[in-house]
């Protein structure tokens, strides 16, 4: 399929009372075909279509074409925009998409003040003081209870930890695995896939190499890549015209780009707005069979992802493995954010290790949910409605909605190859500090505000699933990143300033507890061993400065708890009208 050079210049750049839909449709008619399967992959068949052709290693000139593209747009400013004076190079079967549909019925406003996300806050009011009062009460009740909820708190880090360790080693005992080899052997049954990204102000340099490691996957044919760009995305039709001149060639089965409209209605401006409107606007220019959709499988993902080779036929084989569990199962790779985290703070590289011992020995294990990217069937994306755009957490906002649709708690994979991640960043220490707060407070209200989301939705799932899967959740995100570490705090204070004649068994035990507590850190660092290795990650931390980082973990977790404390106050003192998605800051990656 193709749209006409004329036609999408005037579609970008028309004004926003212009349904730009009818230019997609006149286009339609015209020229797309419906996909049909032949042979080991799905065709497009057109006159244009793209044929699978032998992967090509990309240009090593291609940073030189960026900085050119750069000083172009630079010298031609802002007017190419207002008169359409854009030339592109020629009409190719790569599409660009701008209908200018929402989709979406009208959202129910409900509350902007009262949230069920209050019950973290009860939960905080309840676990943090208790220290400080029960001596208070009975000083013997104190130093037998205060260290046996540390026991239970420390016993959850142990059971993470022990978790992640092994999920660490299936990704190890894996990394020699051939699955495009192992999918050969499978007849009769061929997966497609659609790799959607969502992009904002992003650097293109970074969003060409996020590309680039989708493009230099085994499986590249099998790939329908959507790249989605916002309406305020600045000079978003040369970035369009440069991945489209970089990897149109590349061996995809087609490579859309959408973009997404800015203000309408019913949508809060964030990935789940992006990424709903990428995905419904890439299918319906695919026309897909609704009886092929058990064997497509979406990939979402952020402009700052680097897929190992292996990712898309992993996948495959995972699905297949599972006999295609279309409307039960969502698929996570492990995430490792150690994107030139070496060169970052202690705070950035300490969260950011944690984060991926908790998704190997948390998330997944117990399937609480799944994070930035992910996959899952195109049946499960069509029958769940796709994402919500008024929300601003897309991986758990999907979860929730669609164990409402299928009746069931999903199931979490895991996809046994990791997969590297953009940590948050700056150009300066103050700056990289600034962004680690600012996420966290983000991450933390996003949490809380689909915790509202679920209680509401709760009543249309069966009640063993919603239970099990509500109580999961708030002991994650309301107990352990938050309350847990705070917790420790004012134990520590209640059992040597407020607690008297304490038996040395008891100060024992909880020195020993503070022992296991630093064990399980250390297998956060323990992982960061041998698994970027996986990943041809090269980094040098120097002996004594990773022990540092290991030394001050406590320390940024307890701040990390501070920060949690702060935004679940302020989205129950404010209510909805701070669940803002505020994009990363991406420029130092």
């Amino acid at each position: 399929m193709q749209i006409h050079t004329k036609k999408l210049v005037r579609c970008l750049s028309a004004p926003r009372s212009l349904d730009c839909s009818a230019l997609d449709n006149e286009s339609n008619e015209k020229n797309s075909k419906p996909v049909t399967q032949g042979g080991d992959r799905m065709s497009i068949k057109d006159d244009d279509s793209i044929q699978t052709v032998a992967q090509p290693h990309l240009p090593l000139n291609v940073r030189q074409q960026i900085d050119d593209w750069k000083r172009q747009a630079q010298h031609a400013g802002n007017e190419s925009t207002k008169n359409d004076s854009h030339n592109l190079s020629k009409p190719t079967p790569h599409t660009m998409i701008e209908t200018g549909l929402t989709f979406h019925r009208d959202i129910k406003e409900g509350s902007q003040r009262f949230r069920w996300n209050i019950l973290f806050n009860i939960l905080l009011w309840i676990i943090v003081p208790f220290p400080l009062w029960i001596p208070f009460i009975s000083n013997r009740i104190a130093y037998f209870i205060i260290p046996s909820i540390q026991t239970v708190f420390v016993g959850m880090w142990i059971i993470i930890s022990m978790l992640a360790l092994k999920n660490a080693l299936i990704l190890y005992l894996n990394r020699y695995h051939d699955f495009s080899r192992m999918n050969a052997t499978t007849k009769n049954v061929n997966i497609q896939h659609i790799v959607a990204i969502s992009c904002y102000k992003e650097p293109i340099e970074l969003i060409a190499q996020s590309i680039q490691t989708v493009a230099h996957q085994t499986e590249v044919h099998k790939i329908t890549m959507i790249v989605s760009f916002e309406e305020r995305t600045p000079n978003k039709e040369e970035k369009c015209q440069l991945l489209e001149k970089q990897f149109g060639q590349c061996g995809f089965t087609r490579m859309l780009f959408t973009v997404h409209p800015y203000g309408l209605r019913n949508e809060i401006p964030g990935k789940c707005s992006n990424s709903n409107y990428g995905l419904r606007t890439g299918v319906q220019q695919m026309v897909i069979p609704d009886h092929e959709t058990d064997n497509i499988l979406v990939t979402t993902c952020d402009a700052d992802s680097k897929f190992p080779p292996q990712y898309i036929a992993a996948l495959t084989h995972q699905y297949l493995k599972q006999n295609r569990p279309a409307l039960t199962t969502i698929y996570q790779s492990p995430l490792f954010y150690n994107w030139k985290l070496d060169g970052l703070s202690f705070f950035t590289r300490v969260i950011g290790l944690l984060r991926s011992m908790l998704m190997l020995g948390a998330l997944i294990p117990f399937n609480i949910n799944t994070m930035s990217i992910f996959s899952y069937s195109l049946s499960l994306a069509k029958k769940g409605n796709y994402i919500h755009p008024a929300y601003q957490m897309d991986d758990i906002i999907c979860l929730i909605r669609w164990m409402g649709v299928t009746q069931r708690r999903l199931v979490i994979s895991m996809i046994p190859v990791p997969v590297l991640s953009g940590p948050t960043s700056g150009e300066t220490i103050e700056k990289e500090i600034i962004e680690w707060t600012r996420q966290a407070r983000r991450w933390t209200i996003g949490a809380a505000e689909v915790f509202h989301y679920f209680v509401i939705k709760a009543k249309r799932m069966p009640i063993i699933a919603a239970f099990s899967w509500g109580i999961g959740f708030m002991i994650y995100y309301g107990i352990l990143l938050c309350s847990a570490g705070l917790y420790g705090v004012t134990s520590m204070v209640s059992m040597f300033l407020l607690v008297r004649d304490v038996p040395p068994i008891i100060t024992l035990i909880m020195y020993c507890l503070f022992g296991a507590q630093m064990a399980t850190f250390l297998v956060a660092f323990i992982i960061d061993m041998f698994i970027p290795k996986l990943l041809d990650v090269k980094e040098c931390i120097f002996v004594l400065r990773n022990l540092f980082h290991f030394l001050t973990t406590p320390v940024v977790l307890l701040v990390y708890s501070i920060v949690e404390l702060y935004a679940l106050h302020e989205i129950l003192i404010f209510g909805r009208k701070v669940c803002k998605h505020g994009a990363s800051a991406k420029t130092a990656l």
